[in-house]
């Protein structure tokens, strides 16, 4: 991981390893050192001398009330803050502790002892109550972006298997993103109860079973409705849960989608080095190196919608980076013919990636009065009223001179 490997695991209870064994050793597999506690000993704690003692955090205790020891809302909520990431998932019995973390993150569960449910396609396990939901990844369920959710093709896709909770995502919420959702006749209901028009609040494409949030210090949160998705009963079963959830644990666990930007040069076109100031009407260059990490190594970045903004209070010029196969982004444009104080900036926001923001200041000077032309195209109608006005003083003076 490009945030470290260091990961505490909170379960229920420490026997629940032998549930999600598959899951867990993928995790071992890719270099991640798992420490196991349960969410309620007495000795946990986030940090020690005031570092963290762990880069990623994975919860999987949908039925604790309170943490133990020093971990709690505040101080989960404060670890995301310092950019590390967490792993969150529930059940239909999901805890006020679990819901309160995941409201902090723009998300709501449904009411406890609800569970997502589809009469149409439902796991061939819970036949009678429906409780199990197969999600087939089509671009109507599942978030197509490869960095998230992975770049097996369609066609070799098997349906998910989901059971838990259903969640929705705050409204106005631009930070959240739905990475699997249910179909038009996925529902969120009691099925011990019957219901009425009142109980059912989450229906359709509204149905989110697993979200992610990406914070603005690039943080990672992901949540998912089923615990169950990451055990080893949905793993061995014919489903892709093993592949989508190593997808998702490798997006959120920062193994891909982080963007790091070097060699950022600015200059006058013939020239290698930035001047203390630029002149109205220069012709710059600015290039720099964007590079991703792939999970063992930074590889070069390709991408055609980087944008480059050249900006004084408001943009003057905007234009997009070229890249080259070396991941070199590059741009020429010519240097406004007002002068002041620029900025060059780079905002790079894409949906799966770590947010880059690149910002260098730049003094831009007007035309020193020895570099202006000598003449200029532009004043030939002035220059033409003087010589007339001083033909006609001429011819005038001749008049008044020769005539009685």
């Amino acid at each position: 991981s490009a945030s470290g490997n260091n990961v505490l695991v909170l379960l229920d209870n420490t026997a629940m390893q032998q549930s999600y064994s598959l899951f867990f050793n993928q995790l071992k597999d890719r270099g991640y050192k798992l420490n196991f506690f349960s969410a309620e000993d007495p000795s946990l704690t986030l940090t020690e001398y005031g570092e963290y003692l762990y880069d990623h955090l994975i919860i999987f205790a949908p039925t604790v009330e309170e943490f133990g020891g020093l971990v709690d809302v505040p101080s989960i909520l404060d670890f995301i803050d310092e950019g590390h990431n967490v792993l969150l998932a529930g059940d239909s019995t999901v805890s006020d502790l679990s819901r309160e973390i995941a409201s902090e993150c723009g998300i709501e569960f449904d009411d406890e002892g609800t569970y997502v449910l589809d009469h149409f396609h439902s796991g061939q396990s819970d036949v009678a109550d429906h409780t199990t939901v197969s999600i087939s990844t089509s671009e109507d369920t599942m978030l197509q972006e490869p960095v998230i959710t992975g770049s097996k093709r369609q066609s070799d896709r098997k349906p998910v298997l989901f059971k838990g909770i259903a969640h929705t995502i705050k409204e106005g919420n631009g930070l959240n993103i739905a990475i699997l959702r249910g179909y038009d006749t996925t529902y969120s209901s009691n099925p011990y109860e019957p219901i009425k028009a009142t109980s059912t609040s989450i229906m359709g494409s509204n149905t989110i079973l697993v979200s992610a949030l990406q914070a603005r210090n690039n943080a990672r949160v992901v949540v998912s409705g089923s615990i169950q998705m990451f055990s080893d009963r949905y793993f061995t079963s014919s489903s892709d849960n093993e592949y989508l959830t190593a997808e998702i644990s490798k997006w959120c666990f920062k193994e891909r989608g982080i963007l790091r930007a070097h060699n950022l040069t600015h200059h006058r076109i013939g020239e290698t080095e930035p001047p203390q100031m630029y002149r109205v009407r220069d012709e710059i260059t600015y290039s720099v190196v964007i590079e991703e990490f792939d999970g063992k190594q930074w590889v070069p970045f390709q991408s055609q919608n980087v944008q480059l903004e050249f900006t004084m209070l408001d943009p003057y010029v905007r234009t997009f980076l070229k890249p080259s196969t070396r991941g070199l982004y590059t741009a020429t444009f010519t240097v406004p013919d007002v002068y002041g104080v620029y900025s060059f900036k780079v905002n790079y926001h894409q949906i799966g990636y770590s947010t880059l923001s690149l910002k260098t200041i730049q003094s831009v000077r007007p035309f020193r009065h020895d570099e202006y032309e000598r003449f200029i195209k532009t004043a030939n109608p002035y220059y033409t009223s003087c010589i007339s006005m001083l033909v006609g003083v001429f011819v005038l003076f001749v008049f008044l001179l020769f005539t009685k």
